[in-house]
């Protein structure tokens, strides 16, 4: 079974005319005998205004209770693209993250993909159906809806191409590939034809927001392609991500300097806060460091970059966190520490 995994965007399903024009290109694939499987996100600007509205009925919103909310975004684009492929006469079916089988453990807000039952979607390829799956949500072994963070629909996918053994994983955004920089910082931007999973991961840990880097880690460990188009119509060829590996060739056939050290991303990451704890010989409070890691995992916090001396700990992590982040480090290491 030739097995194709397409994973689309917020941006590119944006609204009715944008779903109708990755309705062609599904159908371009479908036409030429290809068993379908597409990952979608929510719409546009879907999940911060499910986040918005959780906050205004909630203070503090309780994590299970968002993630329940925030994955009803990608349910509705699946049920709209599922709905508009059999008016065109394609037969489509939409699952859930936990009806497609994706098993998770329970960190709301971040979870980690445990399994995938993949059974589920295969009798609906064999079926004949183009399988329209929900991006960015499982369920754990309770049958808890859980999120699998910002990005997380790249990750659906990725997954899926793994559990499946599919021919590929395209990745279509509004971008024509993956460039050097930026294009719309950098107008100069090359786009990259190839790159290895290596370079995309530090990329993406860097703050280029082509591809999440754990889909990125996840097609690293399976020998997973990865190509990131454009969602138009006949749009370029793009970029994939792989394995790159030089041939052995023979001496006199080599055509490249031994040591080729070429530049390929320059990158940055918005939105980041650094949070500084300022106490004597802070370095060498082991108590107080093994605190703030506990406080990290706990909140499902990711510490991007840390830094010591002997008065101060840095850490950069991510800004919409560094609120909670300075009141749990607060409370433990001072609040704590006076009531004794």
């Amino acid at each position: 079974m030739k097995i194709i995994v397409q994973k689309y965007g917020g941006t590119s399903v944006a609204n009715k005319e944008k779903i109708q024009n990755i309705c062609k290109n599904i159908i371009s694939y479908a036409n030429k005998g290809f068993k379908l499987v597409i990952v979608v996100s929510a719409q546009g600007n879907t999940t911060d205004e499910l986040t918005k509205k959780a906050m205004e009925y909630s203070r503090y919103p309780v994590k299970r209770e968002l993630d329940l909310l925030l994955t009803t975004g990608e349910i509705q684009t699946v049920a709209l693209l599922s709905l508009m492929l059999n008016d065109l006469g394609y037969k489509a079916i939409g699952l859930t993250g936990w009806q497609a089988g994706i098993l998770s453990d329970s960190t709301y807000g971040n979870a980690t993909i445990k399994n995938i039952y993949k059974e589920n979607i295969i009798t609906k390829l064999n079926e004949g159906n183009i399988v329209v799956v929900a991006g960015f949500q499982a369920v754990d072994k309770l049958g808890n809806i859980t999120s699998l963070g910002r990005g997380g629909s790249d990750l659906t996918a990725v997954a899926i191409a793994s559990s499946l053994k599919a021919n590929k994983c395209e990745i279509y955004s509004d971008i024509d590939g993956i460039f050097s920089a930026d294009p719309q910082v950098i107008p100069k931007a090359k786009l990259l034809k190839k790159i290895s999973y290596n370079e995309m991961l530090e990329a993406a840990s860097a703050g280029a927001k082509v591809l999440h880097n754990r889909s990125v880690n996840l097609g690293k460990r399976h020998n997973v392609p990865i190509y990131v188009k454009n969602s138009k119509l006949n749009s370029p060829n793009g970029s994939v991500v792989e394995k790159i590996t030089e041939e052995t060739v023979p001496y006199q056939n080599i055509d490249k300097e031994f040591e080729d050290y070429e530049i390929k991303f320059i990158t940055k990451k918005d939105d980041v806060s650094k949070i500084t704890i300022i106490g004597d010989m802070v370095m060498s409070n082991k108590e107080a460091i093994i605190q703030i890691f506990n406080i990290a995992y706990n909140e499902n916090i990711t510490i991007y970059m840390i830094s010591f001396s002997e008065l101060a700990i840095s850490i950069i992590i991510d800004k919409d966190k560094s609120k909670l982040f300075m009141e749990k480090i607060h409370s433990a290491l001072i609040e704590e520490k006076n009531k004794e």
